[in-house]
């Protein structure tokens, strides 16, 4: 990764859906150099896609987190239940991971009987096959910059509260928010012929929807794994809630933490770290002896594969 790839990779964390022109001004380089360094980035893989953190609970989404341990799953096993969660309308994101546990899902429904469903279903055809299962509540989500391609450095702090009052949107609201969802890069022009609007009414409805804190924020995916980085969560279990602000303050500064998010459950919080993998256990250790005598227990997840599939649906 060179510098003016690198600069790149910022200038999109800061702002997804900045210009070719913006972003060669910002990088030094020429229009035409900073295009053909973007489509290289993302023929390469090293950038997998755009979307939009939406706060689905002002929509009046349930968001719910199922934390499982296999038993004996075969690849066959595997492949079936990995269908079944890509299949799924309310699954968000999914990732099979290495540690206490194997699977992670995070699931968003229109209501709890969507997700009742959904949870008996699953259990229902594949439960046999886990040892263990644990069911969080989140209660709210603190966001970060890719502090990684900033050499550790905090940009932006945003919070994703849970458990909102409804905002009220119209069908062609939720049908941009699925367009950003999938793509936080694409044309106002391309989304307006597909909904048979002016580009002019997109960009309004656009900054509504900042303005009502439905749009949080703009991100791409990027693949660390190709910058060697690995990505890791760790669930913290507390015996103490009043540490929880002191723990927040710090991982909102810590140079490898991304993501924060508080919950209801046997884990009161979870911490997300993009960080060199041999380093993790530093991080680890840091843990123990900033936060151990009010930790019951910590779970360290490898995150090997992740799936994602649209917030909105």
């Amino acid at each position: 990764m060179d510098k003016i790839n690198l600069k790149i990779l910022r200038e999109l964390d800061i702002n997804p859906r900045i210009s070719f022109t913006q972003l060669g001004k910002a990088t030094r380089v020429s229009k035409e150099v900073a295009q053909y360094r973007f489509k290289q980035l993302i023929k390469e893989k090293i950038i997998t896609g755009f979307f939009a953190f939406v706060s689905t609970s002002k929509l009046g989404y349930q968001t719910n987190k199922i934390l499982i341990k296999f038993k004996s799953v075969d690849k066959k096993t595997q492949d079936e239940i990995i269908n079944a969660i890509q299949n799924s309308k309310i699954v968000a994101w999914a990732a099979l991971c290495e540690g206490t546990w194997d699977l992670i899902l995070t699931t968003i429904s229109p209501s709890s009987k969507e997700f009742i469903k959904f949870y008996s279903d699953f259990f229902k055809r594949f439960g046999k096959e886990f040892n263990k299962k644990e069911l969080l509540l989140p209660i709210n989500n603190l966001i970060f910059n890719d502090k990684y391609l900033f050499d550790g450095k905090l940009n932006y702090n945003i919070n994703l509260e849970f458990h909102l009052e409804k905002e009220k949107i119209d069908d062609i609201d939720k049908k941009i928010l699925t367009e950003l969802s999938l793509n936080s890069r694409i044309k106002f022009t391309e989304i307006a012929k597909k909904l048979s609007l002016t580009s002019w009414a997109i960009t309004q409805r656009y900054r509504k929807l900042i303005k009502k804190e439905i749009i949080l924020l703009l991100k791409p995916r990027i693949d660390f794994r190709k910058l060697g980085y690995s990505y890791y969560h760790l669930f913290i279990e507390l015996n103490d809630e009043e540490i929880k602000k002191r723990m927040t303050l710090y991982y909102t500064q810590h140079k490898n933490c991304i993501m924060l998010m508080n919950h209801i459950g046997k884990y009161s919080m979870h911490l997300e770290f993009i960080v060199e993998h041999a380093k993790m256990n530093k991080i680890i250790l840091d843990l123990r002896e900033k936060f151990g005598k009010k930790i019951i227990a910590y779970e360290p997840l490898l995150i090997v594969k992740e799936y994602t599939m649209n917030l909105i649906k």
